[in-house]
Order: structure tokens, then C-alpha cells, then sequence
């Protein structure tokens, strides 16, 4: 499943694009199931994070992860190996394929919080900044229970982030980006199955769940597997958490061969 020309220039010129249709319904309903399961699982291991940017309190607004998903349900793993997936990536950042992160991101109805505007390599410190973010809707994504905002073309330069709170104490999305023209942003609703799709300098954000439905999507980080181990792995993310799917890797990285536990 490569994508168009169309769709590719699109992607180089505005920094993102929607693919519809990814999933057919039966895999998006048994996909469903398992990060439900994985979400509750977790819930009663008390290791479901509350991710949310801002000062709102976690018992108001919450986005839940999972975090570092294809070690958490083997289904998650079969994903990032899907060939439809990966041949669209490789159009996107070359032959080359390394994971570097995945995450499921749930938005409770009504109580699904706010992720500020930032950019994903001021999290991952890729260097050639050869990284693509694919994120799957599992429900319609609308602009009532919190979709993508994008900022077209925003993609050229790395944006000044500021801290939101010490990451000792709590986990999620620490960082945002102070100042920025919202005047041109543009929102990305995806059908339930289908793909939104933008480059590691894209400033994004997605706003709060106002509806009576909840916001499920799993978000999947892919970087050149040519590049060096990238910063985020000082961070604590172990190294077999960013296999190789497609390819070759640098020599010199350190990761693991495949899915892990």
C-alpha cells in the first residue's frame, strides 16, 4: 500500500497528510478489543499514565497511554510489521526502518484532555530529523473529541519548547511550544481505520474530548534505521523497544532484533 505521488508531494510540501481506509472494520473492532483490554489491564496494574500537557487536574482531564505498545499485546507487534504500513513509510524516510516509539493515546469521552502544540524530534533528537509519525484512528477522529491540529508547512525548523514539569514526578508530554500563529492551523479529522501522517518537525496539538464518545488511536514513530541511536533512548527507553522492521541499521546502534518482552 505505497502512497500516491500525489499524496507524497503533498506530505513535502505541507508537512502532513490523511490516508483513509488503512483498516476495514473487523481489524479495526479486534484492534479495539486488544487496546481495551491492554488499557484495563494496565489500569489495574496501576501503570496507566495520564499523559496530559497543561495545569488541568488529572482527575478532570486525562489522555491515557500505552506506552511502548508492542510490548504490551502481541496484536500491537503485528502492526508495525504490516507490510501495507511499512511500504507507505518507506516512501516517507527510505528503505530503511527502525521503530524508535508507539504509543496508544486514549481520550476518555468528555474527560479527554488537551496535548499542547510541540514537535515530535524535540522528544526524539533524530539526527536528519528522517522520522515519521503515523497515527491510527480506532474511532472517527473529529474535531469535537479531539483530533489533529496541524500547522501546514510548519515543518521547516525546530521551534523553541518550553518544559512543562519535571519528569521525575510525571510522565507524558513534557514539552511545548511557547509561541506560535494558530491563525493557519488545520484541523485533521480521520475516519475510524484510517491514517494521519506528519513529519517529525510538524507542529501538532489536539484539543479536548467534548463528546459522549471516546478518542482511541495508537501513534507509531518511525526513523531511518541509518541514523544513530537517537536521544530519546537516554531517557530511559530501553533499547530492544526500537527494533529494526525493515532493512538495515547503523552499525554502530544498539537495538533489539525484534518485539521483545
Amino acid at each position: 500500500m505505497r502512497l500516491s505521488t500525489a499524496e507524497l508531494s503533498r506530505f513535502h510540501d505541507q508537512g502532513y497528510l490523511v490516508a483513509q481506509g488503512f483498516l476495514d472494520g473487523d481489524e479495526i473492532a479486534h484492534l479495539t478489543t486488544c487496546y481495551m483490554d491492554t488499557v484495563e489491564r494496565l489500569r489495574t496494574e496501576q501503570s496507566l499514565e495520564n499523559v496530559q500537557s497543561g495545569g488541568d487536574r488529572d482527575k478532570d482531564f486525562q489522555v491515557f497511554q500505552i506506552r511502548t505498545a508492542h510490548l504490551q499485546h502481541p496484536i500491537f507487534g503485528m502492526l508495525i510489521h504490516d507490510t501495507r504500513l511499512l511500504d507507505m513509510v518507506e516512501g516517507l524516510i527510505g528503505p530503511d526502518i527502525r521503530l524508535v516509539h508507539y504509543q496508544g493515546l486514549y481520550k476518555p469521552p468528555r474527560t479527554g484532555g488537551i496535548i499542547g502544540w510541540h514537535q515530535d524530534n524535540r522528544y526524539f533528537e533524530v539526527e536528519g530529523e528522517r522520522t515519521v509519525s503515523v497515527w491510527l484512528a480506532l474511532d472517527d477522529a473529529t474535531v469535537e473529541n479531539g483530533c489533529m491540529w496541524y500547522l501546514p508547512g510548519g515543518h521547516d525548523r525546530m521551534r523553541e519548547h518550553r518544559q512543562l514539569w519535571d519528569t521525575d514526578q510525571k510522565k507524558g508530554f513534557y514539552f511545548a511550544i511557547d509561541e506560535i500563529d494558530e491563525s493557519h492551523a488545520e484541523a485533521a479529522p480521520v475516519p475510524a481505520g484510517g491514517l494521519s501522517i506528519h513529519h517529525c518537525l510538524m507542529p501538532h496539538r489536539s484539543l479536548r474530548n467534548e463528546t459522549d464518545r471516546p478518542r482511541r488511536g495508537l501513534a507509531m514513530h518511525f526513523m531511518d534505521a541509518k541514523a544513530p541511536d537517537p536521544g530519546f533512548l537516554k531517557r530511559g527507553l530501553r533499547p530492544g523497544a526500537t527494533p529494526l522492521l525493515r532493512g538495515r541499521a547503523n552499525p554502530d546502534t544498539i537495538l533489539g532484533t525484534g518485539p521483545s518482552r
